[in-house]
């Protein structure tokens, strides 16, 4: 109990850390979670219709009803956990932060700093991945369009 009262900034750093690094490192594997949006067919097969209904109903003479969009309300569960884990990374290295100042036990400073920086760096990971593929596939489709591809 003596080194829970010594580290009050930076143990809670650490476990925000670690919660951060596991539901990044979860997230990663096991998802999307979030339905794939809606191909644009539907989106202007909806358009579509609407535009119909509300020219019907101005030749009738009544009052065109505002559509609502179906998509408005639907939460993006991916969004969420990312921006979860960030958050809870920052709040890691904040407590850290805060730990080294108050002089608290290098351990759990360091711990925090781990937790909350290998998440950050997970996230920057996985985003520079994304980059160099993106680029890597650009570059093969213009080689192919002017004729000098390898393959």
């Amino acid at each position: 109990m003596d080194i829970i009262s010594q580290n009050k900034c930076s143990l809670p750093g650490m476990l925000f850390g670690a919660i951060a690094l596991i539901l990044s490192i979860f997230h990663f594997s096991f998802g999307p979670f979030s339905a794939p949006p809606p191909t644009l067919e539907s989106v202007v097969a909806t358009q579509v219709s609407a535009v119909k209904k509300g020219i019907i109903a101005g030749l009738r003479g009544e009052s065109p009803s505002p559509s609502v969009a179906e998509g408005k309300g639907a939460v993006n569960i991916d969004k969420i956990l990312d921006n979860s884990g960030i958050a809870l990374a920052v709040i890691a290295l904040v407590c850290a932060f805060i730990g080294g100042m108050r002089k608290e036990n290098s351990w759990s400073i360091r711990g925090a700093l781990i937790f909350g920086g290998g998440t950050l760096a997970f996230h920057a990971l996985l985003f520079g991945i994304g980059v160099v593929c993106g680029i890597v596939l650009l570059i093969l489709i213009f080689s192919v369009l002017t004729g000098n591809s390898p393959v």
